[in-house]
């Protein structure tokens, strides 16, 4: 899931709306100006990554939430890594399968490119299909 800087405004207001609060609240309760705040929420200006972690602190989430949003070069890396090694270890990524440095087997015996190419356009067309038919 990756976002651009500028949802960071949104997504403060979105979760400080949600919990009822108004700005001067939650700018008192993180030590925080009320008019930071307001430029943030409007875009203005990005909060530094400390002022979103003590905001996540405040409202009790992760600050990767925000810090993605905020800082989207810096962490939308991590957390596409993370959320590349938390798929279980015998899998098989579908990019691997079809690159053209990827050499595929079967028997033990190593598949021709012509076949590799119809293999990789047979399960391209399938995972195309799937995505029709979730659309």
């Amino acid at each position: 899931m990756f976002f651009l800087a500028n949802e960071i405004g949104a997504e403060l207001r979105r979760v400080r709306k949600g919990r009822g609060e108004s700005i001067v609240e939650v700018a008192m309760a993180t030590h925080t100006s009320p008019a930071s705040f307001t430029k943030w929420e409007n875009e203005q200006t990005i909060p530094s990554e400390r002022s979103l972690r003590k905001l996540a602190d405040y409202y009790g989430v992760e600050a990767q939430q925000f810090l993605v949003l905020a800082y989207p070069d810096k962490y939308a890396q991590e957390e596409a890594e993370s959320e590349k090694t938390a798929l279980p270890a015998n899998t098989i990524r579908i990019e691997d399968v079809i690159s053209p440095e990827t050499e595929l087997s079967f028997n033990d015996k190593l598949i021709s490119e012509q076949d590799k190419r119809l293999f990789a356009a047979f399960v391209s067309g399938i995972l195309l299909s799937k995505a029709d038919d979730k659309a």
